[in-house]
């Protein structure tokens, strides 16, 4: 029987005081995992990211992150990304307006995301 090629994820969970020590503690990693594989044998970090949320969460950061979000996902030009996009960009503006005394959803304008396509696919025509 021949031998065949694998591909084993690797999952880390360590302690670092910050993204640069958290990526030196994973290139160590990488070469202590490297020395135990043969010659022509790879190993590789293909992500090192925070497992932590932050405490506190501002909620305008996270309006700002949503919408980045909704305009990367409207530019992909793919409808279930524009579907998701519809109901992240709701989400933002519930986050945004939540603490108003009138709040009510019905103050959100469905039309809105339309608008906002248009004008990042290049859509959009004057008068």
């Amino acid at each position: 029987m021949s031998e065949r090629q694998f591909i084993a994820t690797l999952r880390s969970v360590y302690d670092a005081e910050d993204e640069l020590e958290a990526a030196m503690i994973a290139n160590e990693l990488q070469e202590a995992v490297a020395a135990l594989l043969d010659e022509g044998e790879t190993v590789d970090v293909t992500q090192v990211i925070s497992y932590s949320l932050p405490k506190l969460v501002n909620p305008a950061e996270l309006v700002e992150q949503l919408r980045r979000s909704r305009d990367l996902l409207i530019m992909t030009r793919i409808v279930q990304c524009f579907d998701l996009a519809k109901e992240i960009d709701k989400t933002a503006w519930i986050l945004e307006h939540r603490t108003e005394q009138s709040f009510d959803l019905s103050g959100y304008n469905y039309a809105a995301i339309f608008d906002r396509a248009d004008a990042l696919l290049g859509r959009k025509k004057d008068g």
